[in-house]
């Protein structure tokens, strides 16, 4: 069996670029580990990562060698590798294929700069169903990450049901499949499938959601009750390396995306789980709180210029707590980051959990990685609980929460039992929606 981790892309946008070239760094710098939170995990190393399969709807992406397809407009993430120089965890002559459209594609996006937004191809074939299952097993593909646009909801389904259909793990990386209800039965398609998934919507190694969950934790922890949570967010300032450009920038597309209040709507639920999660899993009341999360201030160039997107991205936050004989606490926090390289961080992690849990026999969602990594996990943990769990799967050790995942224990039923098992797997339940409709 081949030790290297085969990855396929759904979405070639500026996180995939980041991921890909963020990898291709620490292969050709194994010493440096700056930014990596498990430089191993279960005996893998971010070097046994390629990428093998691409797929997108640009018309500057697709039918083009996948190593082109990371640099081409409208992605604006910061380059790290030179992309002259032959990729290593790239496998020769990887493609990216034109996929369906379906709700890939806002509106409001066709009305930006070509620039800045999305091109729709009319030219490449559109692969079926079929065929994109036949690729994914034609390349061995062991891992799908999803990368669809926020609001996609179609196409992220279709790439991954798809894929847990073809017997491949998935990364949800989008706000898709967050309620309950959508996740339970995801989770018992991906266990017949013996597959697992790690979802959903992907946190950043140290953005927002981290810093949101970390200080509102260590309030409660310290006895405080916690009031009022505001995260805002924006895309401002300049993409890393780019400073010396003297020239106006707007949102990266994901921010764009994201300007019309109806395509946000998945992220909005998604980010606001990550402040009511921490209350959750202390056995805290939310009733007459205040806890906010505005998932995007979209931000655009006057016309007449040249169109440049920024991957910078910027969260402030608000919190206001009370303590020991009713004190009042405050605390604000302004965290800058460069998005796209910030969630490659952890995405690096998510896929190597997957193989690790994979040659454990574990099946259905990775609890433990998708509270550490995912905004909208299927359990709500802790962050050292999720810590702990993540430690467990990178030194192979089972947890009672990995144990009851094992297909010796969940297939020693018939099919019946089988999804009465599957019921009695952890849940913290989640609506699809925001506790403000």
């Amino acid at each position: 069996m081949s030790t290297k981790i085969r990855v396929a892309i759904a979405g070639i946008g500026s996180c995939a670029s980041a991921l890909v070239q963020g990898v291709e760094f620490y292969l050709r710098n194994p010493e440096n580990m700056i930014g990596l939170m498990y430089p191993e995990i279960g005996g893998y190393k971010t070097e046994d990562i390629e990428f093998v399969l691409g797929f997108d709807i640009d018309t500057r992406k697709v039918d083009t060698f996948l190593q082109e397809a990371l640099y081409v407009l409208p992605n604006c993430n910061m380059r790290v590798i030179d992309p002259a120089s032959k990729f290593q965890c790239i496998e020769t002559n990887a493609r990216t294929f034109r996929g369906p459209t379906l709700d890939g594609i806002a509106p409001h996006m066709l009305r930006y700069h070509g620039d800045i937004t999305f091109q729709e191809d009319t030219k490449a074939h559109i692969i079926s169903a079929e065929e994109y299952k036949e690729l994914l097993k034609k390349h061995k593909v062991d891992i799908l990450l999803n990368y669809m646009p926020v609001g996609a909801e179609e196409a992220s389904k279709w790439y991954i049901t798809h894929a847990i259909d073809a017997g491949v793990h998935v990364i949800n990386c989008m706000p898709t499949f967050i309620s309950t209800e959508d996740a339970t039965a995801l989770e018992l398609m991906a266990i017949k499938n013996k597959v697992t998934i790690v979802g959903s919507d992907m946190r950043s190694s140290y953005g927002a959601s981290r810093l949101s969950e970390v200080l509102q934790g260590s309030m409660m922890d310290a006895g405080l009750v916690v009031t009022q949570h505001i995260q805002m967010n924006m895309a401002a300032g300049t993409t890393q390396g780019q400073e010396h450009i003297i020239n106006g920038r707007s949102a990266n597309t994901d921010f764009l995306n994201m300007a019309e209040k109806a395509r946000l709507h998945s992220k909005h639920v998604s980010k606001e789980n990550v402040l009511s999660g921490q209350s959750i899993v202390r056995g805290k009341g939310l009733e007459g709180m205040t806890m906010f999360a505005g998932p995007s201030l979209t931000v655009v160039q006057r016309p007449g210029g040249d169109y440049m997107g920024t991957d910078n991205k910027v969260c402030n936050i608000d919190l206001v707590a009370y303590g020991f004989a009713g004190a009042r606490y405050e605390l604000t926090a302004r965290l800058s980051v460069q998005d796209s390289p910030n969630s490659g961080g952890i995405v690096v992690d998510a896929i190597r959990f997957c193989r690790v849990a994979r040659e454990m026999d574990i099946v259905g969602y990775l609890r433990g990685p998708s509270a550490w990594s995912q905004k909208t996990p299927p359990v709500q943990m802790t962050t050292a609980d999720a810590k702990f769990e993540c430690d467990a799967m990178a030194r192979r050790v089972y947890t009672p929460i990995t144990e009851k995942q094992k297909i010796s224990n969940l297939f020693s039923v018939s099919n019946e039992l089988l999804i009465e098992k599957v019921k009695e797997l952890p849940f913290t339940f989640q609506k699809g929606k925001t506790e403000y409709e």
